[in-house]
């Protein structure tokens, strides 16, 4: 085969992979279908949990867990739904006492992916729920019980970076800032003046799996 011939080939098989499909690349993840996901944050509380009360005094900074379940119209826009348990220790209300706190919260996300084909592909979101806590005294010798709060989320705005290792899987960081209000305890609801809105503010790590 002369040169010419050969450049020729050359330059037709370079354009034939330039201009092949996004589909085809190996980090492009599936298109519609399901996925799973798993999250650990640590969450920094600001603001009443209610009345007067902080709630960095109540419930304190938790370190939390999440699985989501999401599915995927397609390869950027997905829609999910979420539970997270974070476990806190209040401390102004452990000075005398061995206590710690629990959060759950649960609901709906929507997010959409930018670059969904790329190793750094960045995301954003947005969702609201619900979130109750239970905050438990104990000191040494009896048991003062526990302090029940159930309320909502109402409404929360995350933004993370997915590093894509795979069609498959994907993990990075993120950063959640949420904003929520606790409206009774147990059976007996807070009166109006007593219900305080309360933020959260949460950096961690996720890993996605994609079926």
């Amino acid at each position: 085969m002369t040169a010419r011939p050969f450049l020729s080939s050359l330059m037709v098989s370079l354009f034939l992979l330039w201009a092949a499909p996004v589909e085809a690349l190996p980090l492009e993840p599936k298109g519609a279908g399901f996925a799973l996901g798993f999250r650990a944050a640590y969450g920094i509380p600001s603001g009443k949990a209610v009345g007067s009360a902080k709630m960095m005094d109540v419930i304190g900074e938790t370190a939390a867990a999440q699985v989501e379940f999401a599915y995927f119209f397609n390869s950027q826009l997905s829609l999910g739904l979420y539970f997270q348990l974070g476990f806190g220790r209040a401390p102004a209300s452990c000075i005398e006492a061995l206590c710690g706190s629990n959060v759950r919260r649960y609901g709906i996300d929507l997010d959409y992916h930018f670059r969904p084909g790329a190793f750094v592909s960045p995301w954003v979101g947005v969702g609201l729920g619900f979130e109750d806590a239970t905050v438990e005294l104990d000191e040494e010798e009896s048991v003062f019980g526990s302090m029940p709060y159930g309320g909502f989320d109402l409404g929360h705005a995350h933004v993370g970076v997915d590093l894509r290792l795979n069609r498959t899987m994907a993990v990075g960081p993120y950063l959640s800032a949420s904003l929520g209000q606790y409206r009774r305890s147990g059976s007996r609801d807070f009166s109006s003046h007593s219900r305080s809105v309360h933020a959260w503010i949460q950096p961690g790590v996720r890993m996605q799996l994609h079926f």
